[in-house]
């Protein structure tokens, strides 16, 4: 690999931001996403298990995740303002991918796969990066798991991983300073 690549891929990496800074309004190309989820599997995956999965959510499919987690919510008698808050969170961008792991009997495989996962996420968000889109990964309360996996129609076998937001960026995010790794060499 030559040295050019190698920066262009290392300043992808220090230039990816958390942003939910998007233009609502204007669509992410189909395609584009179906090549950053192409991306996001070629994280490292122990035993090739492939274990994630991915639920694509635009238009008015992001409105109905948000009805699903707001009648959670309300089961839950969680405070109005935070349920009606799960009713729209999720159209604040035009694309929301539901990232999904499948589940394992050995309790070592599961965590392999789920971290295999957890990698796929992060190449999902630098290859977004990469595309020019914003993108921003949260996480939802074990609560919501039902309600994401009927929408997404998963079953039982299926764990989230992360709920990622993607869209054009609306502004630029400054890049925040970060601390000296913390590194201990042996020999």
């Amino acid at each position: 690999m030559d040295e050019e690549i190698a920066r262009a891929v290392e300043e992808v990496i220090r230039t990816r931001r958390t942003s939910l800074l998007v233009d609502q309004d204007q669509p992410v190309d189909p395609g584009v996403v179906q090549r950053l989820i192409g991306s996001a599997i070629w994280a490292p995956n122990h035993k090739r298990t492939w274990p994630w999965r991915f639920t694509v959510l635009t238009g008015d499919a992001r409105r109905r995740l948000g009805e699903a987690f707001a009648a959670v919510g309300e089961e839950l008698d969680m405070d109005p303002i935070k349920v009606e808050k799960q009713r729209t969170k999720y159209l604040r961008s035009p694309v929301v991918v539901l990232v999904w792991v499948t589940g394992d009997p050995s309790e070592v495989r599961r965590r392999e796969d789920r971290d295999a996962t957890a990698a796929a996420v992060q190449n999902l968000l630098l290859a977004a990066t990469a595309n020019g889109l914003a993108s921003y990964w949260a996480t939802i309360s074990d609560d919501f798991y039902p309600a994401a996996r009927e929408l997404a129609g998963l079953d039982e076998n299926h764990d989230f991983v992360a709920l990622v937001y993607l869209g054009h960026p609306s502004t630029a995010v400054a890049v925040p300073p970060r601390p000296v790794p913390d590194v201990a060499w042996l020999s």
